[in-house]
């Protein structure tokens, strides 16, 4: 299956898009388990470049520095109109804790900025190996707890603040919520944003078990990479701000999950969706056919993760714009 245009059931434009990423990597993608962090983080800028052309206009952009609990944390604030207070969703990007930033997700706020009629502030968080977990949870808080004392100069309105994100930055959502429950202030996010998340289903689990070709660009071997590098010692694993599916999740904020058919991480977000129900929490659930992990970035060829951006959009208007 080395020709994406050949895995069953895939979406034409999504294994188009794979050609397409063959074409700007022609020498491949860097083995994350092996060659140096900084190459794989330059690598993955450089590709991500191109599929952030021609993202929306914003009214204006506005990039600050916070003061956080490990040193300064960069956000850049998306203002999609001067309407006044505008409501906040925290965005946190993916890129297995290890590499992505304000860049690689820049069209990806600006497309649900603009749907939505929210303010997105994309945060630039400390990333792994370096900083393990839980130091992104820590600073997500301090970015929140910033946004709510300075919401006057920010323009926004700190009764509807929402988070979210995608890959590790929906685990990091996850995580900051249930940390805000654990201190009593549940009620602090009024919204959560998650895209294919791995919430604390294991490697058995089938979308885990038929998607786990290198193909489909998420194996075993790298997502425990991944996580081998986020985590400080084993004990993290069972870490109910890490492992989800453990928590109590009752009284948190509502929620819209969206997830990736071929994605080896699929299984987590109807399990996850359950577990919000049965503790009566607001959510709802999509799964894109025919697409993989990270199809979020394609919006220049794959009508897929338009679809998705729009959906998320929305679900962050009718949420926080209520």
């Amino acid at each position: 299956m080395n020709d994406p245009r050949t895995v069953p059931g895939i979406d034409p434009e999504m294994a188009e898009a794979m050609l397409k990423t063959r074409e700007l990597l022609p020498d491949g993608r860097l083995d994350v388990t092996k060659a140096p962090i900084e190459d794989v983080r330059v690598q993955y800028f450089g590709e991500r470049a191109h599929w952030n052309e021609d993202g929306p206009r914003m009214h204006r952009t506005e990039d600050i520095s916070i003061d956080g609990p490990h040193g300064p944390i960069p956000v850049r604030f998306y203002y999609p109109s001067d309407g006044g207070k505008l409501p906040l969703l925290l965005y946190f990007h993916g890129g297995g804790f290890i590499y992505g930033g304000i860049p690689s997700h820049d069209k990806i706020c600006r497309w649900m900025a603009a749907r939505s009629g929210v303010a997105f502030a994309s945060v630039d968080y400390r990333l792994a190996p370096e900083h393990k977990f839980p130091t992104p949870l820590d600073e997500a808080l301090a970015v929140l707890e910033y946004s709510m004392a300075s919401a006057g100069k920010l323009g926004i309105d700190a009764n509807r603040i929402g988070m979210g994100g995608d890959s590790a930055g929906a685990s990091i959502t996850m995580g900051t919520a249930l940390s805000l429950k654990a201190a009593g202030r549940a009620n602090a996010l009024k919204f959560m944003l998650l895209f294919y998340g791995n919430y604390g289903l294991g490697y058995d689990c089938e979308s885990s078990r038929k998607y786990n070709d290198e193909i489909f660009g998420l194996s075993d071997t790298r997502r425990k990479f991944y996580r081998s590098s986020y985590v400080a010692n084993e004990a993290d694993h069972d870490d109910p701000r890490l492992n989800h599916l453990s928590a109590d999740l009752a009284g948190l904020p509502p929620a819209f999950l969206g997830a990736a058919e071929m994605d080896p991480l699929c299984d987590n977000t109807p399990a996850l969706s359950e577990r919000l129900t049965a503790a009566g929490v607001e959510n709802s659930f999509t799964i894109y056919p025919g697409v993989l992990h990270g199809f979020l970035h394609l919006t220049r060829t794959v009508e897929r993760a338009r679809n998705a951006l729009n959906d998320g959009g929305d679900a962050a208007g009718a949420t926080l714009g209520a």
